[in-house]
């Protein structure tokens, strides 16, 4: 298994986790169209935003995965890949320290459930996280459900919280109420709920905002280091 940035040749896969994922949750499925009428417009919609994220001239985008054929021998891959889970990062606060503002989204979507969701993860950037501004958003956490509880979203969680330690920084996230669980093992804190829009639920608590501090990782003294200041001193 390998966590790794997943490239423009991963997103069919990359669509069939997401979209199984979310068939596969009661509440996040409110958001995008029944599968019988997932029809190939709307996949192909879903390709193209995730096209535009995973391009590796848009800095504002950090598409991972774990991806199982990476662990196997190479005999029998070949060049395939097996990916499992999926994590999608807006990093465009991170060069930013004075706004908060949602990265650009240039590709068109036209199913309304779909466009719901998106302004869903906006809101919650400019409402609940405007107070981090500098942070590491996950916008979206989707492990295929014949791999669900083998540890693949925990990975993915770990990756991006080294990859904050580099620097120290924060980690934001939205989750529903499996969500919730998982971020609250990693000392996650909830700062309030993120209203859903009216015709997709009634719970107004179901998607909680959640954050987590991530301290500089201090590198460790070697030796060298020691000896150093021993004669410095």
């Amino acid at each position: 298994m390998k966590t790794r940035t997943a490239t423009k040749k991963d997103i069919p896969a990359v669509t069939d986790v997401i979209l199984a994922a979310i068939n596969n949750d009661r509440l996040w499925a409110k958001f995008v169209p029944s599968k019988t009428t997932q029809d190939n417009g709307y996949v192909q919609e879903i390709v193209n935003l995730l096209l535009e994220h995973a391009d590796s001239a848009n800095k504002d985008w950090e598409v991972q995965v774990v991806d199982l054929a990476s662990s196997k021998n190479s005999k029998d891959t070949g060049d395939a890949s097996e990916i499992v889970a999926v994590a999608i990062w807006d990093v465009s606060s991170m060069a930013d320290t004075k706004e908060t503002k949602p990265p650009a989204v240039h590709t068109d979507l036209s199913d309304s459930r779909t466009q719901a969701i998106v302004s869903l993860l906006k809101q919650a950037k400019t409402d609940c996280f405007k107070d981090y501004p500098q942070h590491r958003y996950l916008q979206l956490l989707a492990t295929h459900p014949r791999h669900q509880n083998q540890g693949y979203a925990t990975d993915l969680v770990k990756a991006g919280m080294t990859e904050a330690k580099k620097a120290g920084g924060v980690l934001t996230a939205v989750a529903g109420p499996l969500g919730y669980i998982l971020f609250s093992g990693f000392g996650f804190h909830d700062i309030g709920s993120v209203t859903l829009p009216p015709s997709s639920a009634t719970d107004t608590q179901a998607v909680k905002a959640m954050v987590l501090v991530v301290p500089k990782e201090e590198r460790r003294r070697s030796f060298v280091d020691s000896l150093i200041d021993y004669v410095s001193n």
